[in-house]
């Protein structure tokens, strides 16, 4: 399977895309630098509704590329 490791990377460049960009959308409308960190310690909870689902299918995007990875490492050793 050679197409796996390019599936892999772009699924985690579209993932971390997506989190960037929601989490720049919400910093441009609040101005609150500190989100980043807030985000990931679960005490940010005024995103709005597209930001919250653009950094959502960021974190689905970055685990299925996870596991695209296992699942290339697993079978065919990279």
């Amino acid at each position: 399977m050679a197409y796996l490791p390019y599936l892999e990377t772009l699924l985690l460049t579209i993932g971390l895309v997506l989190v960037i960009y929601a989490l720049v959308k919400y910093i441009r409308r609040t101005n609150n630098y500190h989100a980043v960190w807030q985000v990931f310690v679960n005490k940010l909870n005024d995103l709005k509704i597209e930001e919250f689902k653009l950094f959502r299918l960021g974190i689905v995007f970055l685990f299925v590329g996870i596991l695209v990875q296992i699942v290339n490492l697993t079978l065919y050793g990279g």
